[in-house]
């Protein structure tokens, strides 16, 4: 299954959502389609233009839009930058879209926000895709960051260099957040390319070989958004997503996660997909990342039958 022809984006704009933020929105697709809108991950990632092919833009109305402090959304900053404010920016977008209901679709952390976002305003929402999900438990920052994970069995070398000794995970996010904002910007660069670097070996199992065709800012900005997000809990209490998701069961939803996923845990996704009686498209043999034949068909995929759901809704409505 091939992804949808290269398209154009029909509007590229900033939108002031308070608190001195500006965020980066591009739109795509029919005006008159079913409206989707893309959590990217990270924190701190930013959107991704590419993720438009996923939908068929004559049937789809598609909204990306980088978070706060990310992407070219403006300023580069973690100040006022919570997932509540995220929350509201989503819901402020909603509004000055004038769109009623929407589909939300996220990838690992943006599966996050999807899920805090629909809980909390599940009557604007039509329905979920959500890929690699992350549900920031203490358990998945166990699975990231200490020696209980599956990558520092996989790549216990490259997490001892990462981990610098430390064996609570709370101690060592503790610790990046003082590297990262240190003055020196050589030093904050050095731990933002370790943490990046571990990131990259739990997603693509491979070495960090590009940080030196970017622009050293844009790693450390993403480096200092996780950090500051992690060290945080993603600002939701513990268990919130499990105990809280029971308000989505009438939602039609789809989770597609690879079951050899070294960053987002597939059992705790399957947990959560059979307690929603949702539907769940299991990737065998396939990790985190989406850079695959197999998880852009699976995308692709839950997008069409998304559609056809959708549509018929709407006609009994």
């Amino acid at each position: 299954m091939q992804l949808h022809p290269h398209y154009i984006a029909n509007r590229d704009y900033h939108l002031s959502v308070g608190d001195g933020h500006q965020i980066h929105v591009q739109e795509y697709g029919a005006t008159t389609g079913i409206a989707v809108v893309l959590c990217h991950g990270g924190p701190g990632v930013g959107l991704c233009p590419e993720n438009c092919r996923f939908f068929d833009l004559e049937r789809f109305r598609v909204i990306m839009f980088s978070q706060r402090g990310c992407g070219h959304s403006t300023p580069h900053d973690i100040s006022q930058n919570t997932t509540s404010e995220l929350v509201a920016d989503l819901e402020f977008l909603r509004n000055q879209l004038g769109i009623e209901k929407w589909l939300v679709c996220g990838e690992s952390w943006g599966a996050t926000l999807a899920l805090v976002y629909a809980i909390k305003h599940r009557e604007h929402i039509s329905g979920l895709i959500l890929r690699a999900s992350f549900l920031a438990c203490n358990s998945d920052f166990e699975w990231l960051y200490t020696t209980k994970g599956a990558g520092a069995h996989f790549y216990p070398e490259c997490f001892n260099e990462f981990a610098h000794d430390y064996t609570d995970w709370h101690a060592l996010l503790d610790f990046y957040q003082q590297q990262l904002k240190s003055d020196d910007q050589i030093k904050a660069s050095k731990f933002a390319k370790l943490w990046c670097h571990w990131e990259q070996v739990l997603c693509h199992g491979e070495p960090l070989t590009n940080w030196g065709l970017q622009e050293p800012h844009v790693g450390l900005n993403q480096a200092r958004l996780m950090v500051h997000y992690f060290r945080h809990h993603c600002f939701i209490e513990e268990g919130y997503i499990a105990e809280n998701a029971h308000v989505l069961t009438h939602l039609p939803m789809w989770f597609i996660h690879g079951r050899a996923d070294l960053i987002c845990r597939y059992s705790a996704v399957q947990q959560l997909a059979e307690q929603l009686n949702a539907q769940l498209l299991i990737l065998d043999g396939i990790g985190h990342s989406s850079d695959n034949q197999v998880y852009l068909a699976a995308m692709r995929r839950a997008a069409d039958l998304m559609y056809i759901k959708l549509s018929r809704d709407q006609c009994k409505a």
